[in-house]
């Protein structure tokens, strides 16, 4: 399988952890950037080059706002990552943040400048296509929305779900888009013949060399012989214009990327950490599922997991679960449909919501959603704070509660309720 994916000739996968790995990641590294870079110091700066194109955003209100829009641009890009509200969340943080980005921009273009930019966009597109996004705060609360007929569906739908991914589909293209700007502008800030001719790369390296004082060898060849300096500006342009033509064509991104990436880490050789926050940008889109599906439980290690189809909170705790059942190593049965062996045995609880069985071995209640979590890796450690003794006091005197709410209500319910 290919290491990265094309999400704009197929925004369909088999798990939904491809857009919760990119918004954990993403609002992160987001949230660490913001909080690293010095605000207030920019409305200190000169104004002797202002960027005129945008000169109106140059105001020295908009300056001093900056440091206290750095901490609500953080404030909402927490909320962004745990998934809660991300349509507001999201979007606010994306807009204030290319609201900051752009008054910076009037003094200073850097190319810090420019990554945080795409990493507005993509916050963006979470924020537009918010409802793609199950493992989420909000995937959660949208769970209360669903009839319990659609959450039964669900559960025993198996490995015939498909989550979309909009935001990542449009977001590769945006990404894949801006790669070729890049490409066409080295062409229009100059002759044509002297970028061919690898002359214009040639004074990048020794400029840069001067400016930061550092002597970079890995450039040395370049600025030597114009034949390499030649191949780097057809190269980069190459590779720059390829992730577009991939994307829009239908085949594997992962060349293109891995190029791009590659580029990156030639510039940062010869001239020096520029643009490095593009490479997190690119690793955004690998396929996390399929690492994920090779660390999870195998599926020929199945463990059936009875549920009561009747209780709608029962089913609404154990969706999110299933969601992150990439393998379909748990199958979800409904209490209506189990074998009689798990339901109508001697120490079976009736009363029970839940009850997993594995390799022989059957749980009910609490101890069996908390080992219904262990089979998750990724929440191993969860299931091991779920088992500590203070935990499992409050989880099991929950669960009890819960049950004994949901029995009350089974019995005053109509027949006709019953599925």
């Amino acid at each position: 399988m290919s290491a990265f994916v094309n999400y704009f000739a197929d925004d369909g996968r088999g798990s939904p952890l491809n857009l919760a790995v990119v918004r954990v990641l993403l609002g992160t590294y987001v949230i660490w950037r913001v909080l690293s870079l010095e605000w207030g110091f920019y409305g200190e700066w000169p104004d002797f080059h202002v960027d005129e194109t945008i000169g109106f955003l140059h105001q020295d209100l908009l300056f001093a706002l900056l440091p206290s829009q750095q901490w609500v641009v953080a404030a909402l890009l927490v909320l962004f990552v745990v998934g809660y509200r991300t349509r507001w969340t999201g979007g606010l943080a994306s807009l204030l943040l290319m609201h900051m980005l752009s008054v910076k921009a009037t003094i200073y273009l850097a190319g810090t400048v420019e990554s945080l930019f795409v990493c507005s966009y993509l916050i963006l597109m979470f924020a537009l296509f918010a409802e793609d996004d199950r493992l989420s705060v909000d995937g959660v609360r949208r769970t209360g929305d669903r009839s319990l007929e659609e959450l039964n569906a669900v559960l025993t739908s198996g490995g015939d779900r498909v989550y979309r991914m909009r935001a990542l589909k449009w977001g590769l293209l945006a990404v894949a888009i801006i790669y070729v700007g890049s490409a066409w502008g080295k062409a229009l800030n100059g002759p044509l013949e002297i970028w061919l001719s690898g002359a214009d790369l040639q004074r990048d390296v020794l400029f840069y060399g001067e400016l930061t004082g550092i002597d970079r060898t890995a450039g040395a060849p370049i600025v030597e012989y114009e034949p390499l300096a030649w191949i780097g500006f057809v190269g980069t342009a190459v590779v720059q214009v390829s992730l577009l033509v991939a994307a829009v064509l239908g085949l594997s991104v992962t060349l293109p990327i891995l190029g791009i990436i590659g580029f990156h880490a030639s510039v940062i050789l010869t001239l020096g950490l520029y643009f490095i926050d593009m490479i997190l940008v690119l690793s955004l889109f690998a396929a996390w599922d399929v690492a994920y599906r090779r660390l999870a439980v195998d599926a020929d290690d199945e463990a059936t997991v009875v549920y009561d189809d009747r209780c709608r909170a029962c089913a609404r705790a154990i969706v999110p679960l299933a969601h992150l059942d990439s393998t379909d190593s748990v199958r979800f049965v409904p209490r209506s449909d189990a074998a009689v062996e798990l339901t109508d045995r001697d120490d079976a609880d009736r009363d029970a919501s839940l009850c997993l069985s594995h390799d022989g071995e059957v749980s009910e209640g609490y101890e069996a959603f908390r080992r219904l979590v262990g089979r998750f890796r990724l929440l191993a450690p969860v299931a091991w704070g779920l088992g500590l003794s203070p935990v499992r006091a409050v989880g099991t005197d929950v669960y009890e509660r819960a049950v004994s709410d949901r029995s009350r209500g089974a019995r005053d319910a109509p027949d006709l309720e019953r599925p």
